[in-house]
């Protein structure tokens, strides 16, 4: 099954309208995530960047694709509880939400595709310390 086939019948699936431009959006989403390491989606409330997520996911998964998915809201926490931190008494070294489910990625199979998504505003102060982590450098 091709992958236009499987997002419309995801669509249907899903009870959502089979629009064109939204099967478009869709498949350069999956190009997209297959060619770089990570990539961003942005736009306001409501425009459907969750139903991208949720349409490419079922798609995929009619496709005999697993994807296992974090998800994580980087404003929500500190800084140190979302990338780690390190005890500068023991120099010891204690993972952050982002980093332990980078870890738990990098462990999975390789024939499982794994999405962490940071769901909310674009954050100057967090979203520096992922920019070379998106920087077309893999795992």
């Amino acid at each position: 099954e091709d992958l236009e086939t499987a997002i419309q019948a995801s669509l249907e699936e899903l009870k959502l309208d089979n629009l064109p431009s939204q099967v478009k959006k869709v498949v350069q989403l999956n190009e997209n995530l297959n060619q770089r390491m990570g990539c961003v989606i942005v736009g306001p409330s409501g425009s459907g960047k969750s139903a991208l997520l949720r349409i490419l996911r079922a798609a995929l998964d009619k496709m005999g694709q697993k994807v296992v998915v974090h998800t994580m809201n980087p404003k929500a926490m500190p800084r140190q509880q979302l990338l780690g931190h390190m005890d500068m008494d023991t120099r010891e070294w204690f993972d952050g939400v982002l980093t332990a489910s980078a870890r738990q990625v990098v462990k999975e199979p390789e024939n499982v595709r794994s999405w962490i998504i940071c769901d909310g505003d674009i954050d100057p102060e967090w979203v520096e310390s992922l920019n070379s982590v998106l920087d077309d450098n893999r795992l």
